[in-house]
């Protein structure tokens, strides 16, 4: 008699099961004082939608190490939070909240329109980042890539607040939105809120600041895998390395299939220019040396 109850009792809990799965995924994207954010939108275009794709890259501390030494990482498998980005590209191509499998093209000759840049804001000094409140991170396009861009100018503590406050209302919409199930640290936000990413992101001025922080919307280097962003830290007065203009720490790069490299802006140690001096030299005479064999 007992055994006749034992497969109800099973089809229900697989029922139960099943209908929890859906939502056993979701959960918020998070944000802690100190990270920086990766924004895209696509306001005009054919692939325009009511949605922009938001990604949470981690703590500014994690950018201030790789910028200490010269190198490229690649940001979207890189460890910081434990298993990299995800498959950011999945979420950029989505037919119905991204832009399309073309996302990637240069706006110039498939008519698409996707920006993207990355911000970040010290929101208080108290949260164990060892940064001045109010510092600013922040990219500016480079209009040939390869040719930097121009330093921004640091300000004072309450010249640069205004962008903290305005990243801080964003940060707060961007962790109470729901990561996405190709990406932990993505979400897609809608951008009827003044809090998304582009309602504070207009075309010459981020988060309430003097400049624009994403790539060009007119000449050559306009799509986004077409560009080089540098990325700066403004350093209010008073805060520790303070100087009066930014410090470039290095520059950002996508490619089409979603890979975001970060390239440090460290001069190597004249060590390091001695080690390739040398291995230069013995490569020459391991050549000449072979070539002498030969003959």
């Amino acid at each position: 008699m007992k055994h006749k109850h034992l497969l109800p009792l099973g089809l229900l809990a697989g029922v139960a099961v099943a209908l929890l799965a859906p939502s056993a995924h979701a959960q918020r994207v998070g944000f802690t004082n100190g990270d920086l954010v990766l924004g895209f939108e696509e306001t005009t275009g054919p692939n325009s939608n009511s949605y922009d794709y938001e990604v949470n890259l981690g703590p500014a501390s994690y950018f201030l190490t790789l910028a200490a030494s010269p190198g490229t990482t690649d940001i979207t498998t890189a460890d910081f939070g434990g298993a990299g980005l995800g498959n950011i590209a999945a979420d950029l191509a989505n037919g119905s909240k991204g832009f399309g499998s073309d996302w990637y093209e240069n706006s110039s000759t498939a008519g698409d329109n996707v920006q993207w840049g990355v911000f970040g804001a010290i929101l208080a000094a108290s949260n164990n980042t060892g940064l001045a409140q109010n510092t600013l991170f922040e990219t500016i396009a480079e209009q040939t890539p390869g040719q930097l861009s121009s330093a921004p100018g640091e300000g004072s503590p309450s010249s640069q607040q205004p962008q903290t406050s305005a990243f801080q209302s964003f940060s707060t919409t961007l962790g109470n939105g729901n990561d996405t199930a190709n990406s932990d640290y993505g979400t897609f936000i809608s951008n009827s809120s003044a809090t998304s990413w582009s309602g504070e992101n207009a075309s010459s001025s981020a988060f309430n600041g003097p400049v624009g922080i994403e790539q060009p919307t007119s000449g050559t280097y306009i799509g986004p895998t077409n560009s080089e962003l540098d990325l700066w830290e403004l350093i209010p007065s008073g805060g520790t390395g303070y100087n009066g203009n930014g410090t470039l720490l290095g520059s950002f790069t996508l490619d089409s299939s979603g890979n975001l490299d970060f390239t440090s802006a460290a001069v190597p140690e004249p060590s390091t220019y001695a080690a390739i001096g040398l291995g230069a030299a013995f490569l020459l005479l391991f050549r000449r040396t072979r070539k002498s064999l030969r003959a």
